[in-house]
């Protein structure tokens, strides 16, 4: 404060920082507040998010199993991913908008069961190419059902002042079944046989997660859909909420840079073995190390939880998108370095804690609440489509040049290109501030 200039302007300037003092201090304690009563929701979202990256986070470590198996490549191995993407583009707008009709608990208890019996049905793989990719379209169909949409609707809608912090303990879902999947996989594929690893793994997980989804998954969306109907409606077809949300460069920029974002850190996570494999770890040092993204993405999913309820949201979402560079200079930069790998891999944990977080939160802020089930049901598809497409990608590189040199040099004009994308969202509409305070 400059002590020389009027009376009058120093008295303004106090008013502004107690004005502000007093704004923060009421948003503690409505965070406080929100908390207190929605605890339970958060953890039975949090559950929910960990069952979805079932196959995310196991189907590299059954990629050498199949290979030897049946002869495939690793392309072939990763190709029903593809499907998984693609039905998600299609359908995910259509699950994000019956979540905005009936509520998303009936959704995340339908899609628990389905996600559990479609991995087991990868159980019955055969050499055939085209039964194994008849087998992910059943995964596909669950796939879109336990999107992430149906948890984070549940949180933005009961969260407002504390929604940052909230989305991210849920988020830190994927974050614990990155830390428990990969070595559990590795375990029951040793022990037991890819096929009979294909059954355990959802039996363990459905028997941990259907019970607290069941139980404590419930908002007041679901029970009183007629109140739900007056206080969310806006009067919108799907025409106009399409003309209006979609259909503008503000969405396009949040969509491209999502899209860039985690087709960069979704890949590089999920495909953290073999990559550590190539680099010249042995499988099961890759499998352990690959562990560590889990505790990386919960550190880093809270910190950014909590950065999103204070900082412009932005400037985080930027920065957050080139930290997979880092990562991916170390491993173009070491040779077996087991430090090196150790830090590369904690990086892509940091960003993959980040990324649903940031896109979820700022779906939440810049669009209409009331339509958030649709908007980020068309953000999940394009996501879907990246977490899909990548690691196809990916190892389609490998197959070609028998390295992983070439895909990780592209990480970087592809985060610099999502940063860009970022910044240029501007501040938050008022009308979408309006609406959260509303809702």
């Amino acid at each position: 404060m400059d002590k020389g200039a009027p009376w009058t302007e120093r008295f303004g300037q106090r008013r502004v920082a107690g004005e502000r003092t007093i704004s923060t201090l009421r948003n503690q304690r409505s965070a406080s507040a929100e908390w207190r009563a929605h605890w339970p929701v958060v953890l039975a979202a949090g559950s929910g998010m960990a069952l979805s990256t079932l196959l995310s986070y196991s189907l590299g470590i059954f990629i050498e199993p199949l290979q030897k198996e049946f002869g495939w490549s690793r392309a072939d191995v990763t190709s029903g991913q593809i499907i998984s993407a693609a039905m998600a583009i299609v359908f995910g707008p259509v699950v994000g908008s019956m979540i905005d009709r009936v509520g998303p608990r009936r959704i995340g208890i339908c899609a628990c069961f389905a996600m559990c019996l479609a991995t087991a049905l990868l159980s019955m793989a055969g050499p055939s190419l085209d039964l194994w990719r008849g087998l992910w379209v059943v995964v596909a169909v669950a796939v879109v059902m336990i999107q992430p949409t149906v948890w984070t609707s549940a949180i933005t809608h009961l969260f407002t002042a504390g929604r940052g912090l909230a989305l991210a303990v849920t988020l830190c879902g994927s974050g614990i079944a990155s830390l428990i999947t990969p070595p559990l996989t590795y375990m029951l594929i040793e022990y037991y046989g890819w096929r009979t690893a294909f059954i355990l793994l959802p039996l363990i997980w459905g028997c941990l997660v259907i019970p607290i989804v069941g139980i404590l998954f419930r908002t007041p969306r679901d029970r009183l859909p007629a109140a739900r109907d007056r206080s969310l409606s806006t009067g919108q077809t799907a025409g106009q909420v399409i003309r209006s949300e979609v259909l503008t460069i503000r969405f396009a920029c949040l969509a491209a840079a999502g899209l860039a974002f985690a087709a960069v850190v979704v890949t590089l996570a999920v495909s953290v073995v073999p990559l550590l494999s190539d680099y010249g770890l042995t499988r099961g040092e890759a499998a352990a190390l690959a562990s560590l993204i889990g505790i990386a993405a919960i550190a880093g999913r809270l910190a950014i939880g909590l950065l999103l309820d204070r900082v412009t949201a932005r400037y985080i979402a930027a920065l957050c998108a080139c930290l997979p560079m880092v990562g991916a200079s170390l491993l173009l930069a070491g040779s077996g370095s087991a430090p090196m790998a150790v830090a590369a891999v904690l990086v892509f944990g940091l960003s993959l804690g980040a990324e649903l977080d940031i896109l979820a939160y700022l779906t939440s802020r810049y669009f209409s609440q009331a339509h958030f089930g649709f908007l980020f049901g068309i953000m999940g598809g394009l996501l879907t489509l990246a977490g899909g497409a990548g690691p196809v990608v990916i190892n389609a590189v490998y197959d070609a040049t028998g390295s992983y040199r070439l895909a990780l040099m592209a990480a970087v004009p592809i985060c610099l290109t999502a940063a860009l994308l970022f910044l240029s969202l501007g501040p938050i509409p008022q009308r979408a501030a309006i609406g959260d305070r509303a809702s």
